[in-house]
């Protein structure tokens, strides 16, 4: 269900309409809507994850090894939307953007457990159309977009509520345009010894040395600081789910044949979860 109120053409900035499964903008560049229900607004070629990364990731999730850090974000959500609620109407539901959303998993599971106190309109985007198409197929009640988060976003200005950015990049200018004024930003980052002991055993990539303190720097022109949350816990994985985090990862781009071998040989693992998430809300 592609949310055609929220959405502007990348070619001119103007908003679209939807004509049967096309959107138009007032300068006719013309946009199909795919059978899946998704709409790629995407100028330049780019592919994003791949589809073996994300069957990887979907397994891996829904197996509920990250439920720790979903439940997080459900709450910091539902917490402010339940605060704002009494602005929210049929006309006007609270809308949700997941900026750089992969298959979908987190903006699922806030539809799922989603308080029925308020309607809620809910919008994924990624750069990635396998992404978007798995998304599309698995959560229809939400809206999907093929676009690069890295230039001016899709969506009119201040037209969101709550802004999710979990492991994704982060366009600070932009995402501040798009929120309305006191709308919030959760960003989720791995933390210092996320994965450390599986880290010790492969070359893997590294946490970024004051990844937070980086973050931070990034947003505090636009954005105040509310809170900072650790999602901290310890993880048991055997045979398939130790390849499937590693494949679900950027680590996938940079694997020797001696690693994936060595992955292949690893039969358990006790590793340390560690995340950060950083509510933010928007200045002004």
């Amino acid at each position: 269900m592609v949310p055609t109120q929220l959405l502007n053409c990348p070619v001119c900035g103007e908003q679209c309409t939807q004509a049967g499964n096309t959107l138009v903008c007032p300068h006719a560049h013309s946009f199909d809507i795919a059978r899946e229900g998704y709409v790629n607004l995407l100028l330049k070629k780019s592919t994003g994850d791949t589809r073996d990364m994300l069957v990887a990731r979907r397994q891996f999730l829904e197996q509920g090894h990250y439920l720790p850090l979903a439940n997080e974000i459900q709450r910091l959500v539902h917490t402010y939307l339940a605060s704002k609620q009494h602005l929210f109407s049929a006309a006007r539901p609270a809308r949700v953007l997941d900026a750089g959303c992969g298959e979908g998993y987190y903006l699922g599971r806030l539809m799922e457990h989603d308080d029925t106190s308020w309607p809620g309109e809910y919008l994924g985007l990624d750069i990635s159309k396998d992404a978007i198409r798995m998304a599309a197929k698995r959560y229809q009640a939400a809206g999907f977009v093929v676009a690069d988060l890295k230039e001016r976003l899709v969506l009119g200005t201040q037209t969101v509520d709550v802004l999710l950015d979990i492991f994704a990049p982060r366009n600070v200018a932009e995402f501040a345009r798009v929120l309305v004024p006191g709308g919030v930003v959760v960003v989720v980052i791995p933390g210092p010894r996320h994965l450390l002991q599986l880290r010790q055993q492969l070359p893997l990539l590294q946490i970024e040395e004051g990844k937070q303190q980086h973050v931070q720097d990034q947003l505090a022109a636009r954005f105040t600081l509310l809170s900072t949350i650790q999602v901290h816990y310890s993880l048991h994985l055997v045979g398939a789910e130790i390849s499937r985090l590693v494949m679900m990862t950027p680590n996938f781009w940079h694997l020797s044949d001696e690693t994936r071998q060595a992955l292949r040989e690893m039969n358990t693992l006790q590793t340390e979860i560690d995340f950060t998430c950083l509510l933010w809300k928007r200045k002004g």
